[in-house]
């Protein structure tokens, strides 16, 4: 089945030419907000992602949906101090309007790492990692599932066997991790004292990763029940060396 590409426009990529019948309408980075240009000859220099395929440097021209005399289509754009925006941008008579949304995590659901623009979207990562962190207190939450490259540690942490689910522990860090197939799926939980650690793992999982099949901050993917067995020892749960 064809999936629709997503276009992402950022500081070091700020060109989005758009082909319009006989014209080319550029929409333009401009640091804090999106511009427009037409008629327009600037080179393109964008980000194309084609969910769970590969995500490219792309210069080429792109050709809007067109509904009768109406050309639409929806650009993000990681704006000045870490925003990501989503426009859904309605071209008219040469004329462009546009509806404007925040937007976070949802946007990697599908990223893949396939391709040339990996460290373009390891800083649109981090910033919606920050961008979480700044508007959590006190706890911190992650849930990840990832295709991964290979099986998933964590060396220096204590680790803890249940069934199919490997708990790790650190100061102030809980990491549950579950394996099916390539896929990874991980919870973090973290105070303030471990937030550095948090932020570095999820990094991390997202550097070793294929694709990235959902992420959400501030909810988690394992039981409670399962995070507090760490502290609570009972006979389910059996301690095994670092690395095993």
């Amino acid at each position: 089945m064809a999936v629709l590409p997503k276009f992402l426009i950022m500081r070091k990529h700020p060109i989005l030419p758009l082909r319009l019948n006989n014209d080319m309408l550029c929409i333009i980075h401009r640091d804090n907000y999106i511009d427009f240009i037409t008629p327009c000859n600037e080179s393109g220099n964008y980000i194309m992602l084609i969910p769970y395929q590969g995500s490219y440097i792309e210069t080429k021209p792109v050709e809007p949906i067109v509904w009768s005399n109406l050309s639409s289509i929806e650009v993000y754009a990681l704006l000045r101090g870490g925003e990501l925006a989503l426009y859904e941008l309605s071209i008219r008579d040469g004329k462009a309007s546009y509806i404007r949304y925040r937007v976070n995590e949802e946007f990697l659901r599908g990223v893949s790492f396939h391709g040339n623009a990996s460290n373009e979207l390891l800083s649109v990562v981090d910033a919606i990692l920050r961008n979480y962190i700044k508007s959590s207190f006190m706890i911190y939450t992650a849930y990840l599932r990832l295709i991964t490259n290979g099986n998933v540690k964590f060396p220096g942490y204590r680790e803890y066997i249940r069934g199919r689910v490997r708990i790790y522990s650190n100061d102030g860090l809980i990491i549950v991790r579950e394996n099916s197939g390539d896929e990874a799926r991980v919870s973090l939980v973290s105070t303030i004292e471990g937030i550095g650690n948090f932020t570095n793992v999820i990094m991390s999982l997202i550097r070793s990763s294929r694709v990235i099949n959902e992420t959400r901050f501030g909810r988690i993917g394992h039981s409670i029940k399962m995070l507090l067995d760490v502290f609570i020892p009972n006979n389910l749960l059996t301690a095994v060396k670092n690395g095993v």
